[in-house]
């Protein structure tokens, strides 16, 4: 854990010796006590680094992009479209398979603030699975969920499980050292399910994909998480792009990676 220090001229001030304390050490104790503690550094815990944290952002300009899909065996479309207007946006991630049609559909909206993509509201629609939502109610300061009575606390800069792909690019757009080798964000990230989790994304460096149209270099980050329970998260972001994804793997808790590779 990381560490500060206080001088020792911020601690006790004036203090007095004391009689009867004779010894080397006492006498020492005592010089540095009525010093105002010069000379002596003492370690105060700081507040621990593994929370989320608030970023500057440069949000990428309209977009809709294709990608191949992937799940197991099975092979498909999909299609991310961006649409900021003004201080809102309307983000939707949708994929399609042959014989079942679409198999998720993905919408978040909300404004754009400050601390970036500020999610007012995320519908997830899976095949053969009713509807859930999030709803961010940012005057109350809390988030709803559909079918529970639990709710979760807004934060700056939470995201939810769409939301995020746009965020992380506009956070490496706005400072592309964010997203340098061995370094991490970390962002509040809220499932339709009602769970919130700081997600954090380090960064594994430049690595060269494999598009259609020919191969690009792009930022690799990975979720880190010590529970087996935990969504997988893995994405490549092109800076050639507005660091926007040209590759994307979710892996849910048993169930097997939905894999998404931009047609390009």
């Amino acid at each position: 854990m990381a560490e500060e220090f206080l001088r020792a001229g911020d601690c006790i001030e004036g203090a007095a010796p004391a009689a009867g304390l004779a010894s080397p050490a006492r006498r020492r104790l005592l010089g540095l006590l009525a010093g105002g503690c010069a000379g002596l550094a003492l370690p105060v815990r700081a507040a621990a680094s593994s929370g989320p944290e608030v970023y500057p952002t440069r949000v990428p300009p309209p977009f809709s992009h294709a990608y191949t899909l992937r799940r197991g065996l099975l092979g498909g479309t999909g299609e991310i479209a961006w649409q900021p207007q003004g201080s809102a946006y309307r983000l939707r991630l949708e994929g399609k398979v042959a014989l079942f049609g679409a198999v998720l559909t993905q919408v978040s909206e909300g404004r754009i603030d400050a601390s970036g993509l500020a999610p007012l509201r995320f519908i997830d629609r899976r095949l053969r699975r009713p509807e859930r939502s999030a709803v961010f109610d940012r005057e109350a300061g809390r988030i709803s969920f559909t079918g529970r009575t639990t709710t979760q606390p807004v934060v700056p800069g939470v995201q939810d499980r769409l939301s995020w792909m746009i965020q992380l690019p506009a956070i490496a757009e706005a400072d592309p050292q964010r997203v340098r080798a061995g370094a991490a964000v970390r962002l509040m990230v809220v499932s339709a399910k009602g769970d919130a989790k700081v997600w954090t994304l380090r960064s594994r460096g430049m690595q060269q994909v494999s598009l259609p149209g020919g191969s690009v270099e792009a930022v690799n980050l990975v979720r880190e998480s010590a529970d087996p329970r935990d969504t997988v998260a893995e994405v490549w972001l092109d800076p050639q792009r507005h660091h926007l994804p040209v590759r994307a793997r979710m892996t849910e808790r048993d169930g097997e990676p939905l894999e998404l590779l931009l047609d390009a």
